[in-house]
């Protein structure tokens, strides 16, 4: 039996598949145009892969951990007629990273002030720019003035045309919907060149190359294959600020959750949608079952991994063929082994909420990944409660993506699998790494857990642990990548870190905003119908 959504409004009803940030950020942008919208979430809790899980008592973010671009929350929030300071409190970290070298060296990176990353200037980063000359010296401080300006003009070049707006098929598409000068500025993208290779034209001094490679792992991508656009991150981590949130991270989900169930939406938890039913011509979704029972609505969105569309839910189909001919060679992103720690007697320890302790020898650890964790892994360490006796450390070390059997597109990796053991030896590498700056991991430790690439893999079905989709390692990934309306379909559009512009909290947002535009395009509802909330309250 098919259940059609009830109508509430003239516009058409939509069914929102996952209640992630992409899933619950297009929902309130779509209440906001006047539809009727479902979200069906799988698990019994919002956010996808912002999640969050107890250690010894206390709560941990176990998905993304940096906050940054807080003007696309603010136009979320703005979207739905509330304020984000009245559900979201955000504040600026200072220092925005600190970065542990092997060679023992210690370097602090911060916002910069103001933080306007559309109105760059050397003072905006000369804190930065003087701790850089404190360390690395000199020549390494006029080296990071140059890149900045380079990392600024690639923001420029792609904020309109790629993250703000739906990706052509081709470049050639770029030119017929978007103006002259955002056309000509993607000249200065630098995709042509890895970032490995385009960070050595500006840094001489390895340490600072390999502290910026280090971004392209945002997007779960390899830096020595890596395109150089990816250089665009630092920029946007500094020249817009990064920052804590009051309550975690995992307090983005909660508040977008409420914010979707205050507009008139409805989520309905524990739903997992095991099939999308298609016409006979294979052009509309005509319903969606889950658990047995159909539903069906005018649009659907998807806020999954693309193959988890075509290996589960379209399964069978054509259109299921045709996707997989598309995206089924496209290399997975690196995937991550998490260590959860409750420490205690921790305040004197010279730590801030973002750490990054350095292997030895950053091009041997991406060797390695190529079939397992690295030996000697570069460890990202958030540490939200630095300042206090009692912290929770989450430790972060990049990890392959499930191999997947009689696959002939790929090599074989990852060939031990994810044991206890392997874990365990995983965690002493980390402990290892904390040991050579003077951290003593057991002394320190009270409770302790661990999430592997296998965990990942199953709660993101077809994911194969890997964190971010498809990695963002090829020279035209943008181009690659999920599009947000799949071809061949008229009513099924796609949102989240896997598909454009890419992954990320905030680029997560923006795909809900690309999506809910083109719905807007299409299928126009009328007047704004949503009422405007004058406070959404505070936790």
């Amino acid at each position: 039996m098919t259940t059609s959504l009830a109508r509430r409004s003239a516009a058409p009803s939509v069914l929102v598949i996952g209640g992630g940030i992409g899933g619950l950020s297009v929902a309130i942008r779509l209440l906001a145009q006047g539809h009727d919208v479902t979200v069906l979430e799988r698990a019994q809790t919002p956010g996808g892969k912002m999640r969050q899980v107890f250690v010894g008592g206390l709560p941990f973010d176990a998905g993304p951990s940096v906050m940054t671009l807080p003007w696309v929350l603010d136009e979320l929030c703005e979207t739905a007629g509330v304020r984000r300071a009245d559900l979201i409190r955000l504040t600026p970290l200072d220092p925005l990273c600190r970065h542990f070298f092997a060679d023992g060296s210690q370097l602090d990176l911060f916002n910069d002030d103001p933080c306007d990353g559309r109105s760059p200037s050397d003072a905006a980063w000369a804190r930065s720019t003087e701790e850089i000359r404190r360390v690395c010296g000199s020549r390494s401080a006029e080296e990071y003035r140059r890149f900045r300006w380079h990392a600024a003009r690639i923001y420029q070049a792609v904020e309109r045309p790629f993250m703000k707006s739906p990706i052509p098929r081709n470049p050639l598409g770029l030119m017929l919907q978007n103006r002259v000068r955002d056309v000509f500025g993607l000249w200065r993208i630098d995709a042509w060149r890895t970032l490995w290779n385009g960070l050595g034209r500006f840094f001489s001094d390895e340490r600072l190359r390999m502290l910026f490679a280090r971004y392209a792992t945002y997007s779960g991508a390899d830096p020595f294959v890596a395109p150089g656009t990816l250089a665009v991150i630092p920029h946007v981590e500094q020249g817009f600020g990064v920052y804590a949130v009051e309550g975690g991270m995992y307090r983005v989900a909660e508040a977008l959750a409420e914010l979707v169930q205050r507009l008139g939406g409805r989520i309905r938890y524990g739903a997992q949608v095991d099939r999308l039913v298609l016409d006979e011509a294979n052009h509309r979704v005509v319903s969606v079952e889950v658990s047995g029972e159909r539903l069906s609505a005018d649009l659907i969105v998807a806020n999954c991994d693309v193959q988890q569309l075509y290996e589960r839910m379209l399964d069978g189909t054509r259109l299921a063929d045709k996707l997989r001919k598309r995206y089924d060679a496209l290399p997975p992103s690196l995937s991550a082994c998490l260590h959860l720690t409750v420490a205690s007697d921790a305040q004197k320890l010279p730590l801030c909420h973002h750490n990054v302790f350095f292997t030895k020898d950053y091009r041997h650890e991406f060797a390695e990944l190529q079939s397992g964790p690295p030996t000697d892994p570069t460890v990202y360490l958030c540490n939200p409660d630095f300042a206090q006796d009692t912290q929770r450390w989450f430790f972060l070390t990049n990890a392959p993506a499930l191999p997947r059997a009689n696959h002939v597109h790929e090599p074989a990796t990852q060939a031990e699998p994810w044991t206890d053991a392997l874990i365990d030896r995983c965690r002493e590498r980390v402990k290892d790494k904390l040991a050579r700056h003077g951290i003593d991991y057991a002394r320190h430790k009270i409770a302790e857990a661990a999430v592997s690439p296998a965990t990942f893999a199953a709660l993101f079905p077809s994911s194969r642990g890997a964190i971010y989709g498809s990695a963002a390692s090829l020279k035209m990934a943008a181009f690659v990548r999920p599009p947000n309306v799949l071809p061949g379909l008229t009513n099924l559009f796609c949102v989240g870190g896997g598909t454009h512009p890419g992954a990320g909290v905030p680029m997560v947002m923006l795909s809900a905003q690309i999506v809910a535009g083109l719905i807007a395009q299409r299928f126009p509802s009328g007047p704004h119908v949503a009422k405007s909330l004058q406070s959404a309250g505070s936790r």
